[in-house]
């Protein structure tokens, strides 16, 4: 388990400036940074939803501060081409462990298939 950046103030990326949006992103990194005293390396978008609540630049702004990897709430399991800066995730918020396992089987076999697409020539 790890800590990841988020924002300070939770404000939907694309409602900012991009100037403001770093400022938000980095605010948010050096202050969990000088709480547990260690680098923080995740971020995750605010809503997280892409198009809607960040984009491209805001993609590219994560990638260019340094961070190793960033969760949107895209609903799914990361593939191996899946971009390390917009990792799919879902919620373990089933009420049954059968539930909870097929859902994840069908996110993983998704995941699959867009690798296969992606590796045909």
């Amino acid at each position: 388990m790890q800590i990841g950046a988020h924002t300070v103030s939770h404000p939907i990326l694309r409602n900012l400036p991009l100037a403001g949006a770093r400022g938000e992103i980095v605010s948010s990194r050096a202050k969990l940074e000088t709480l547990i005293e260690e680098r923080v390396g995740l971020f995750a978008y605010p809503n997280g939803r892409p198009g809607d609540d960040y984009d491209d630049a805001h993609v590219r702004l994560v990638r260019e501060l340094g961070f190793d990897a960033a969760v949107s709430t895209e609903p799914g399991a990361a593939g191996l081409r899946t971009d390390p800066m917009q990792l799919p995730r879902f919620t373990p918020w089933d009420r049954g462990r059968m539930r909870f396992c097929a859902r994840l089987a069908r996110n993983l076999l998704q995941a699959r298939r867009h690798d296969r697409m992606d590796a045909t020539p």
